[in-house]
């Protein structure tokens, strides 16, 4: 079987031979032994002229391979956030919905956080001032970092949400803001 041409121009990040496989033509959606295309090649390597050039020319932006992974999911993966929020985008855009399932989220507090008594708050347990609590995406409360486990608080109202989003400053981090956090913290090491 012959090396699709296009995947190995964008391996090796040559923009020029990738601009000139478009030109003649060549099949965007040819795909390796692992089912992926040049973009999702680019998307991995964070190569953002390549993934602008092959979009512009037509690419599956929700192409997966064996991996189940598309374009923006590979990118995700890799911390490459600007690549990531193009593919996002693109995603969006092309109206084909990836199949992707919610993230568990929870973020930890000290149980003196919920020491002003907010409206509602009802502990169902007894906590030691030192304890700490996990205030998950639905608003509940949990002594266990599972969700529905060991639960303290549960009676979810609005004002409960307000205070939870303005006093603590709880909101659920998109995929794109943790890759962004990481590739931060990797660049500040």
């Amino acid at each position: 079987m012959n090396k699709p041409q296009l995947i190995e121009a964008t391996k090796t990040d040559d923009l020029n031979r990738v601009h000139a496989l478009i030109e003649d033509s060549d099949d965007l959606q040819q795909k390796d032994d692992y089912g992926w295309t040049a973009l999702n090649w680019a998307a991995g390597r964070g190569d953002l002229a390549i993934v602008r050039l092959l979009l512009e020319a037509g690419a599956n932006a929700v192409n997966s391979g064996r991996d189940l992974r598309t374009p923006y999911q590979i990118a995700l993966a890799a911390a490459q956030v600007e690549v990531a929020s193009l593919l996002q985008q693109a995603e969006q855009n092309s109206g084909i919905a990836p199949e992707m399932s919610a993230r568990p989220y929870c973020k930890a507090y000290p149980v003196k956080a919920f020491a002003r008594k907010p409206i509602g708050w009802r502990s169902r347990q007894t906590l030691a001032n030192d304890a700490v609590v996990y205030l998950h995406q639905d608003f509940s409360v949990t002594a266990s970092m599972w969700h529905g486990e060991d639960v303290v608080f549960d009676l979810v109202s609005d004002d409960w949400r307000s205070y939870c989003r303005d006093l603590l400053g709880f909101h659920v981090p998109t995929d794109l803001e943790l890759a962004a956090d990481y590739q931060s913290r990797r660049s500040a090491a």
